[in-house]
């Protein structure tokens, strides 16, 4: 696909992004084989002690890698977090740009960003940029989360014409929960201090009480070999030495990284309200969905988007693959292998954009390796430049 076919697509569709784990890189981190142990741990009907052992350090595993990252951003001294955080405020600026430049009248100036990302960086990101973001929370003292935030649009006035006009407002749409969601009284409130909670439980727990998942050489170990490792802590482990933690944990309202994805009918009824958003924007006519990052693993998700494809001929999808290599995974995963009916399904890899796009941007696909977040951000900064404010394009 060249830029232009993009660049087309961009200026007469319904945007709308969805994210996972590999755009967070490599502040975050993805999850590795922590969904498949936990799903097989549950798939265990064995009562022994070294499951809950194996089920506290995956559990802590996420939480280092991903949940407690959240609480404290040291911007001067983490050259991760600036890397990552760079990224994603060039997203939104330069998306925030093309929903400024582009020429419709037909279309509203809202992005739908889709994510099972529970982390707090797209938040942290635009907190003082002055794009506007959507979370789905309203309320000043004690902000509730609600579905129908999402059908909000913003225009701004001008005083001296008086005009309206729409801003561009992005709509974060996370998926699985996020680390500052907990339920009270029947509802889905903010509140950032979960974490402090899940830390704390955690300090007062002896580190040999968990199992390392890494070996010294730093690869993964295997299921048998951390399941090993967990039947000799067992052997000395003293009555409910994980249940502040687990307790602490279960307060926030995530889907946990299981097949099950369930947990609490809070969560059932707010996921599925999700998945019907999500499906709702896919089934409009003359929609675009661009996928990064994100591999597919939620089976509700992939079903869901290759459903849309089968029954939505207006619907364009286009799936930024990291490497050349998972072009087969993908096509696995969205069970494209023989095409799709309305042939709707880019995957789109590094060398696939290169053999397209050669001949006129020599120069930008030199610099595409892999299409991380940043190589991305190239793609769509080249498409801005070629399209003039009000006037369409070159």
């Amino acid at each position: 696909m060249t830029l232009e076919i993009l660049r087309n697509f961009i200026q007469s569709s319904n945007i709308n992004f969805l994210y996972g784990s590999g755009i967070s890189r490599p502040y975050l981190a993805t999850l590795g084989n922590i969904e498949k142990w936990l799903t097989k741990l549950a798939e265990d009907d064995s009562k022994e002690t070294y499951k809950e052992v194996i089920k506290a350090s995956l559990y802590k595993a996420y939480c280092d890698g991903v949940i407690l990252k959240n609480r404290f951003i040291y911007p001067d001294i983490d050259a991760n977090f600036l890397e990552t955080k760079s990224a994603y405020a060039d997203f939104f600026s330069i998306c925030n740009e093309l929903m400024n430049k582009r020429n419709s009248q037909l279309l509203n100036k809202q992005i739908n960003l889709f994510t099972t990302n529970i982390d707090l960086l797209a938040e942290k990101t635009l907190e003082k940029s002055g794009i506007e973001l959507n979370d789905g929370f309203r309320g000043t003292l004690t902000p509730a989360y609600s579905e129908s935030n999402f059908q909000i649009s913003l225009s701004k006035s001008s005083m001296q014409f008086h005009k309206q006009a729409e801003v561009p407002m992005f709509n974060l749409i996370k998926v699985h929960g996020a680390v500052n969601w907990k339920e009270q009284d029947e509802t889905i409130q903010s509140d950032t201090m979960l974490m402090y909670y899940v830390q704390q439980a955690l300090d007062k727990i002896d580190k040999d009480y968990f199992v390392n998942l890494y070996k010294t050489d730093g690869t993964e170990k295997t299921y048998d070999e951390v399941k090993t490792d967990a039947d000799a802590i067992a052997l000395f482990l003293p009555d409910k030495a994980y249940d502040k933690f687990f307790d602490a944990y279960n307060q926030i309202v995530m889907i946990n990284p299981t097949k099950d994805k369930f947990r609490t009918s809070v969560l059932d009824y707010h996921f599925y309200e999700l998945m019907r958003i999500y499906s709702n924007a896919l089934e409009r006519e003359n929609s675009i969905l661009f996928v990064m990052g994100f591999s597919f693993a939620d089976e509700h998700i992939a079903k869901i988007t290759q459903r849309a494809a089968d029954t939505n001929p207006t619907l364009q999808i286009v799936v930024f693959a990291y490497s050349d290599k998972d072009l087969e995974t993908y096509k696995k995963k969205l069970e494209i292998e023989h095409g799709c009916s309305n042939n709707n399904i880019l995957i789109l890899t590094p060398s696939s954009f290169k053999e397209s796009n050669q001949d006129k941007y020599k120069e930008l696909c030199e610099l595409v390796e892999n299409f991380d977040l940043k190589t991305i951000n190239l793609l769509f900064k080249e498409i801005s430049k070629n399209i003039h404010s009000g006037y369409g394009t070159k």
